[in-house]
């Protein structure tokens, strides 16, 4: 996300998540009143490449906040400064035409609710919902395919085994060590059953795939 939160108690950083949007929304209204303390700015030419890089990221930045600020405001019906569980639902299928299923929701508002934990998306986590969201999406057929292959027990989610034998598949048929099942494992349960659903088996994938190539890179071959 682009805004990081030092780890606090949570009323800190619950009135850190509402001083945030205070300060988003004063920047957003000087911007928009050509408020600039009077100055000229300095023509461009005449700044150094690094600095106009920096004054290009940081536009970049502000832009970045603008979107994501109008974006919260939208959902935010209640005006609560947090969005719930029923204000991401819409979110979400407004970003992608999908609704999302309730263990869907559920994953994406335990998976990025990771700044200020309120059981709801913050200001500070809403572009963090976005991306993981948009990322599922891709894969969301592949997620279901391989559950409908892979779910011999018919729970709905992988179990251990069931998710090494996707894994052994994923590595090319070679088999997987029971660490790097658990590994897999602890990466992407996040709803903490021991187990992976749909929307955390996609994550899972992702950090097998990850996995692999640090292997790669520290000269260990996992797959052919």
């Amino acid at each position: 996300a682009w805004l990081f939160l030092p780890p606090c108690p949570f009323l800190t950083r619950q009135l850190l998540c509402c001083s945030t949007m205070a300060a988003v929304a004063v920047v957003l209204a000087r911007r928009r009143r050509g408020g600039g303390g009077g100055l000229a700015p300095t023509p461009r030419e005449r700044i150094s490449e690094d600095r106009r890089k920096e004054i290009d990221a940081h536009m970049n930045h502000m832009r970045e906040m603008e979107v994501l600020y109008k974006l919260f405001r939208q959902y935010d019906t209640n005006k609560s400064n947090k969005l719930e569980a029923d204000n991401v639902k819409n979110l979400l299928r407004d970003l992608n035409g999908v609704d999302p299923t309730e263990e869907e929701l559920k994953f994406i508002m335990k998976l990025c609710d990771d700044q200020c934990a309120n059981n709801a998306i913050d200001l500070s986590e809403l572009k963090h919902a976005i991306i993981a969201w948009r990322d599922y999406c891709k894969n969301r057929e592949k997620m279901q395919e391989a559950l409908d292959k892979y779910d011999k027990s018919g729970t709905g989610k992988l179990e251990r085994e069931e998710l090494k034998a996707y894994l052994v598949e994923l590595n090319g048929g070679i088999d997987v060590t029971d660490y790097e099942v658990d590994w897999v494992l602890a990466q992407a349960d996040v709803f903490g059953d021991g187990a992976c659903s749909k929307p955390e088996l996609a994550k899972a994938t992702a950090a097998w795939f990850t996995y692999v190539e640090e292997r790669k890179h520290k000269g260990c071959c996992v797959v052919s």
